[in-house]
């Protein structure tokens, strides 16, 4: 039952990651789209035929991923017994509470219950007016910095591959290590850009400086080559949501 559950939950996932990147991808191309995030995702899935139901599927997909997170805190909790179970288990458990309340928040909207969404940089302001509560945002934007430097390690050791089953059954093993690769190391990147937004957040004590995925990529549009830049990362995206795909068909984790 819980592999269902977790099948589901990356088909999904993977899901919103593609439709994401096509999205930036078109815009960075000029040919319609827009610069999106995952809330922009759910907005136009919403404004298609059957957008109802497309939001309840996709709601419900991210609930199941957000219960798979949950059972796998506990499940690294039981059976691991060295000390890093515990950052693992509160790895597993922070992402299961932020993807639940996304999964939340897109069935509210199915339902047309309005939702009191906090925003980041309530939150951000929120720290900040405790003494010494940029410490908090610096400590913040070391903890995604470290996490983006995982995200190449990951890639560096090919780790990503460890729990997937190698057989003939798999289309091409070859498109799913490159798949991964790019997409796990173009999150990598995007990981780099959020820890320096918290930065600036911190450092100029402004919360209007933590941005999130939309924000990162009209950053990556102001630059030089902008286009450019954001249609690679847009494709990036894409490719970790198919790898996505390939990790919940194929591996055993």
């Amino acid at each position: 039952m819980m592999q269902k559950i977790r099948t589901v939950g990356f088909y999904t996932k993977g899901f919103l990651y593609i439709v994401l990147g096509i999205l930036t991808f078109l815009a960075a191309l000029n040919l319609g789209g827009k610069i999106a995030n995952k809330n922009g995702v759910i907005t136009f899935l919403q404004d298609q035929i059957f957008g109802k139901m497309l939001l309840a599927i996709t709601g419900l997909g991210i609930l199941a991923y957000a219960v798979w997170r949950f059972f796998k805190a506990y499940k690294v909790l039981k059976k691991k017994d060295d000390k890093t179970k515990y950052f693992l288990s509160i790895d597993f458990f922070t992402r299961g509470i932020i993807y639940g309340s996304f999964a939340v928040s897109i069935l509210y909207k199915v339902f047309n219950i309005s939702s009191n969404d906090v925003s980041k940089e309530t939150m951000v302001s929120k720290v900040l007016q405790i003494e010494n509560g940029e410490y908090i945002i610096y400590a913040l934007a070391i903890i995604v910095l470290f996490s983006a430097l995982n995200q190449f390690y990951i890639v560096y050791q090919k780790s990503y591959l460890k729990h997937i089953k190698q057989s003939k059954n798999i289309e091409s093993f070859s498109f799913l290590e490159k798949s991964g690769k790019f997409g796990i190391g173009s999150r990598g990147v995007s990981f780099l850009i959020f820890a320096w937004f918290i930065y600036k957040a911190a450092s100029t004590k402004n919360p209007g400086k933590i941005k999130g995925t939309q924000e990162m990529f009209s950053y990556l549009h102001s630059l030089s080559f902008g286009d450019i830049l954001m249609a690679i990362m847009a494709l990036g995206f894409i490719s970790y949501g198919i790898f996505q795909y390939f990790y919940a068909r194929y591996s055993s984790y």
